[in-house]
């Protein structure tokens, strides 16, 4: 009988991704964007130093991404609803609440550059005078989120060129919480990068996910590791497939030895020494073609 969650249904709890933490950074508009946030190998990446981040983050506000598409509803004589939607545009907002009272923050909540106000060398003292209205400040924005655990940490990262903002929330102080400047970001199109915003899911713990997830191609040729084998009777050697988008597929391949009475492979690619003598082993994937490991027994 079909297992209805995993058969029918087609449920993969590896594909649910949380944000367990937040680091959201701010660069004066016109800073670049960078192409890549993390290696080959899924490790993140330092921003440029002119990225400042906002630093520590409300936890009960959270942190939310919304969309809305602005739509116009056509209405027809006879017809009860509309007949047809035109979609005009969509707004995308970011919510987030600061902790911590510094220029960047500040600066962002009243929608003012602070960057040039100095505190009193003498006493400490800071004045920032709030001005009427707020200006149309641009950032280059960059929010990562982490999920998963260590060395194999999954990023969502919400990217814009050009994030202003919306909206300010009300500053609440009592005398059993900290102050918190919660603030709403509109993203809008940058010119030269083509977008206004842009999701990316990257890290050591998403690489693998990626095809789960339906966003590699196919893949088209596989290598085994390693291509050479030196066993004795009785000694293993465990065989490793990496398709050409650098996916493991070991558990999707199928193994044959040319000479299972020297050498046989198991159905996990696991090749044992039987006899002295050779044996080719060969993996296979479907749609990829094969590739081989040369094994000696003695």
């Amino acid at each position: 009988m079909a297992d209805f969650a995993t058969d029918v249904r087609q449920g993969n709890s590896d594909l649910q991704i949380g944000a367990l933490d937040w680091a959201i950074y701010l660069a004066p508009k016109g800073t670049a964007i960078p192409v890549d946030f993390t290696s080959s190998s899924g490790v993140l990446q330092p921003l440029p130093n002119t990225y400042i981040p906002v630093g520590n983050l409300d936890k009960k506000a959270a942190t939310k991404l919304a969309t809305a598409i602005n739509s116009t509803p056509v209405e027809t004589y006879g017809e009860q609803g509309p007949t047809r939607i035109i979609r005009k545009n969509r707004d995308t907002t970011f919510d987030f609440a600061m902790q911590q009272t510094t220029a960047v923050t500040q600066g962002l909540y009243w929608g003012q550059d602070f960057t040039e106000v100095t505190a009193n060398p003498a006493s400490g003292e800071t004045h920032l005078v709030i001005a009427e209205s707020a200006f149309n400040l641009e950032y280059s924005l960059v929010a990562i989120g982490m999920d998963g655990e260590v060395d194999e940490e999954i990023y969502t990262i919400l990217d814009s060129g050009r994030a202003t903002l919306q909206k300010s929330g009300d500053i609440t102080y009592n005398d059993d919480g900290i102050a918190v400047y919660p603030v709403t970001l509109q993203t809008l199109k940058h010119k030269t990068l083509g977008y206004a915003t842009r999701i990316t899911y990257a890290g050591a713990g998403w690489k693998p996910l990626a095809a789960e997830a339906g966003f590699l191609a196919p893949a088209t040729s596989i290598v085994v590791h390693p291509g050479t084998a030196a066993l004795g009777v009785g000694e293993l050697a465990q065989l490793t497939v990496i398709d050409n988008n650098g996916v493991n597929r070991t558990a999707d391949a199928t193994y044959t030895s040319s000479a299972p009475t020297k050498a046989t492979v198991s159905t996990s690619g696991l090749i044992t020494g039987v006899a002295a003598g050779t044996s080719t082993v060969t993996a296979a994937l479907s749609g990829a073609g094969n590739d081989t490991c040369s094994v000696t027994v003695s």
